[in-house]
This record gives C-alpha cells, structure tokens and sequence, in this order.
C-alpha cells in the first residue's frame, strides 16, 4: 500500500504540474528502443500522457484506475468537474484525481455508487469497459453481448471487450496453444496504456477523408453540393439480360429509371469546371427474373456472371461504356450464395483488367447478413473503393398483428445493425484489407407509420415522406421529436391536415454524424451519400453540415 500511495503521490506530479518541453527535452530516459517507444512518444504529444519529473515514462509500472480515467479526461477533452459532495466513498475531495473521477462518472464511464478504488490497478477487462464507455457506447455494447470474439477467456461484458477490440484497443496475448487471450483480469503497464489509448485516440480524432456521392434522378436542383465532394457517380445505365445476351439500358424502356438524360452536359460541366471525377454508376438486379435460352430463369446477375460468355459480352460493353467517364461503380444488388459471390468476384477481376489503367473501379455491396454473395476480401483486391450500403434496415412489410399494438420501433438505420455490417467488412480474414478502400453509404430513406393518440399502429401500410415533406413536417410546432439512444435514429411524431397522427423514422445530423465516428473507430474514412437531390440542407432540416463537419 506504502508503495501504491507513493506512485500516486508521483503520479500527481506528473499529471498536473506537468509543463510543456521540446521534443528533445522531453525525450525519456527509458524508452529508448523499447516496442512501446513511438506510442508512448505519441501518448505525450498527444497530451494524454506524461513522463515522472525525474526524466522516466514509467516503463513496466503498472498504471491505476485513477490514473486512467485521467487519461480518459485529457483523451476526449472533457470540461473538468468538482462538486461539493464526492460520489465515492473514497474519493475525498482534496485528492488529486477528484476532479477526474468526478468528469468521468458525469459522462458515464463508470456507475455513481459504492467505492471507486482509485488507487487499485486497473485491469483489462476495466480499461475496456471504461473505454467502451467513455465513447458513448454502452448501450451499444449491452445489444452486442453474443457477438463471438476470438478470445476463449471473456466470461464478462462480452460486447464491450467486442467492441475494444473491433476498434483496435486490445489484440490479445497468444497463449501456449496457440489461442488467443485477453487475459481480462490482468493488469496493464503503463506502456501498454499508452499503446491501446493511442490506437484508440488516433481512430476517434480522424477526418473524413474522401467524399462521395450518387447522382442519379432528381439530382440536379443540388448539384451544387458536388462541389464539395472528391468523387461522384452518375446512375445512368441498368444491367438488363435478353435473347441476345447482356445489354446496357440507358433510357427508360423496360421500366428503366437508371436513364441518361438527353443531354448530360449542364452536370457534367460542372463536375468537370469544379475538378470532381465522376464514374457511370451501373445497376444490376440479382432478385429479377429473367428467362434463359434453355427456358429456365434467374436473375440478371446470376445470368451475366455465371457465364464466361455473358461475362465478357457485360464486360465489353462496361468498357466501352467507361470511355466518357474517370471509370466505373458496378451497383449489383440482391446477391446469395456461395455460386454467385465466387463468380461476381471473377467478373470483377476480369472488368478490372480489361479497364484502361487510368479508370477508377468502385463496388457497392451490402451488409452480408442477409446478402450473402458479396466477397468483400475479394472484391476489395481489384477495386478503388467499396462502398457498404449499411442502410434501409426498416420493416418492408407490416404483420397484421401488430395493428393495435405500440409496436412501431423501425429505425432506418439500428446502430447495432451498422455496426456488425461495419465489423464484418472490416474483418481480419475475410473483410477488404485495406480499409482506406471502405466507404459507409448514408441513405436519407425514411420509414413512417399511422398512429393513433396513445401511438398504437392504425394499419400495415409503411410509409416514405420525402426529405421536403420531412422538412416541413420537423418545422411543425406540434411536432415532437425523439432520438433513440438504442438505435442511434431519431423518430418525429406529427399530425398532417386531416388531424391524422404519424411516427416516422429517418436520419439526421446526429445520427449521420453517430455513424460516421463509428465507421471512423473501425479505420474508415470514407462515405457515399444516397443521393445527391435528396440530402437535407435546410436550415431546418440540415444533415449536409454534419457531413462537412466530419472532414
């Protein structure tokens, strides 16, 4: 105990006395060619960890749990507190980490009662759970607790040690049969600290990097807004199968809406005079139904990968198509199974070498809990970017049970939902290797339900305002507007001019910017928006600054 009171007397020192010094002055004695060196170098110019007086880091000391909600308090720049009555029993107010342990527990990073043992040290299995939820997340780990985790040694907060470990906080320990450990209730050094917190820090404090967007219909009263961003893809073409084979459709025959208009000039002179590169976006349906020449049917995917000939007749065509744009983004939606995903990656492969060198390749896919024929180790070897359309998980259909009930919980977008599409594109063995190559696709879809005044379901009828109609509804006075903690999506409760009652869910700054910071916790720096004409830029309705905001 002499000891531990000791270092946390030094501790004091060094956390609040500290004062700034140059690089060479600030160098430590102990560090020198140590594993731990350039982030515990970065730890300091961070200014989330300092060295004892005496010139030393503190290499193999072991760091206490006052002193890591300290770090948590310098990690995310919280304005410091310090009531008159303590939360803890042990946390006197004339201690040196009063104010921290009172910061933290005010923005939840650990329950107000009991005792805080600030001077025990802190395990692993802490330091994630405080991590977890100094982020804002522990909502989010309470829904993730069966999530599996490649350690055999978690008993306890599953879903928090899931999410540490997601966002590259722990890596685990290899244990004598070659198993991965995490080794919860160990303690951890403070080079280790250094180590899991400028990991951590550098995912949360990053940027936007490289912004897309879709223009395709109705997108030009907000092509202004392309002006901002690095790439755009215009939806001009569909993917259509017939006796003759594979086929673009560029106009709006056969029910086409992926139509090219008469005369694409007025955008693409403008994307041009603003510098934005814009690829041809072309859609392609693997839940159609088309005929074969044998009688048989399938849908256009299957029909054009699962078939060289197919394959190179798409590809030809896609090639030619390519010659008036900066390259390609292949839109094919609705993919299962293990045929498809191994064929849709061949024709990708096959499309990237018979591009010129100079055409951009991108990809969409979707999250693989459903859609399970996307290879997206695969198709991130061969293409510029993958863009994850983590969105419109709403209800596509309403059970006649639930009329008359208050079941009406539909979020566009379940942050849970996100994050294991996030997670699973982002997989060590089977995710894109290079995560710089991963956009998140916001869609600003909504999902809205007739409700009666104690907000039971009226009828099975799911509705779809769109952004305008949205906006003029929010700027409703009676209008009531919620935000889920649990989904991470905002819901709005209006009544139109018939006196008729409606609860919608939809997206806006928060929950785009909520989900933005997440993909950026998993390493991605990109984003795409579906779609340019349909993004909320008003100033009463206004998610557009939010997206600027994160660059």
């Amino acid at each position: 105990m002499k000891r531990r009171i000791c270092a946390a007397a030094l501790t004091a020192v060094l956390l609040l006395c500290a004062a700034p010094l140059s690089p060479a002055a600030r160098a430590f004695s102990d560090t020198s060619g140590h594993w731990a060196q350039a982030d515990i170098d970065k730890a300091r110019d961070y200014g989330l960890m300092e060295g004892y007086p005496d010139g030393r880091f503190g290499i193999g000391d072991d760091i206490t749990r006052a002193e890591f909600v300290t770090v948590l308090c310098r990690m995310f720049d919280w304005d410091m507190i310090s009531p008159s009555s303590p939360s803890y029993i042990d946390c006197g107010t004339r201690e040196w980490y009063y104010s921290a342990v009172e910061t933290a527990r005010a923005h939840d990073v650990m329950d107000p009662n009991g005792a805080f043992r600030p001077l025990d040290l802190i395990s692993r299995e802490e330091m994630a759970v405080m991590l977890v939820r100094a982020l804002g997340y522990d909502t989010l780990a309470q829904d993730l607790s069966s999530l599996s985790l490649p350690f055999d040694d978690v008993k306890s907060n599953a879903g928090y040690i899931a999410i540490a470990y997601d966002i590259g906080m722990i890596k685990g320990v290899t244990g004598p049969n070659g198993q991965l450990k995490f080794l919860p209730s160990h303690s951890a050094t403070r080079e280790e600290a250094a180590a899991m917190l400028v990991r951590v820090y550098e995912r949360y404090i990053s940027k936007v990097d490289w912004l897309h967007g879709f223009y395709a219909f109705s997108s030009y009263s907000q092509i202004n807004l392309t002006a901002d961003m690095d790439a755009v893809s215009v939806g001009w073409a569909r993917l259509e199968y017939g006796e003759n084979g594979p086929t673009l459709n560029s106009t709006s025959t056969n029910g086409n809406d992926w139509v090219k208009p008469s005369d694409p000039t007025p955008a693409t002179d403008y994307f041009t005079s603003h510098g934005v590169d814009y690829n041809l976006c072309v859609f392609g349906s693997a839940t159609d139904s088309v005929t074969l020449a044998d009688g048989s049917t399938t849908s256009t995917v299957a029909a054009v990968v699962n078939n060289s000939n197919a394959r190179a007749q798409a590809i030809d065509a896609l090639v030619a198509a390519a010659g008036d744009y900066a390259g390609l983004t292949i839109d094919f939606e609705g993919l299962k199974g293990d045929t498809i995903k191994k064929n849709y990656v061949t024709f990708m492969k096959e499309l990237r070498a018979a591009l010129p060198d100079n055409k951009t390749l991108y990809v969409c896919v979707q999250p693989d809990t459903w859609y399970t024929g996307f290879d997206y180790r695969g198709l991130g070897e061969m293409c510029d970017k993958v863009i994850l359309m983590a969105h419109d998980y709403q209800w596509t259909s309403i059970p006649e049970s639930y009329v008359g009930t208050g079941n009406t919980d539909s979020p566009v977008t379940p942050i849970a939902s996100v994050y294991e599409a996030l997670r699973d594109i982002t997989d060590p063995d089977t995710g894109v290797r290079d995560v710089s190559k991963i956009a998140l696709a916001i869609s600003f879809g909504t999902a809205g339900f007739h409700i009666d005044e104690e907000g039971k379901l009226l009828d099975t009828t799911i509705y779809h305002p769109g952004a305008s109609t949205l906006a003029a509804r929010l700027a409703q006075p009676d209008t009531v507007v919620t935000y889920s903690d649990k989904y991470r999506n905002p819901c709005a409760i209006y009544t139109n001019e018939e006196g008729e009652r409606y609860k919608v869910w939809y997206e806006d700054a928060r929950s785009v910017a909520d989900k933005l910071q997440l993909a950026r916790m998993f390493g991605i720096t990109g984003v795409s928006l579906w779609r340019v004409g349909t993004i909320p830029a008003s100033s009463g309705y206004d998610v557009w600054s939010a997206v600027q905001a994160a660059r």
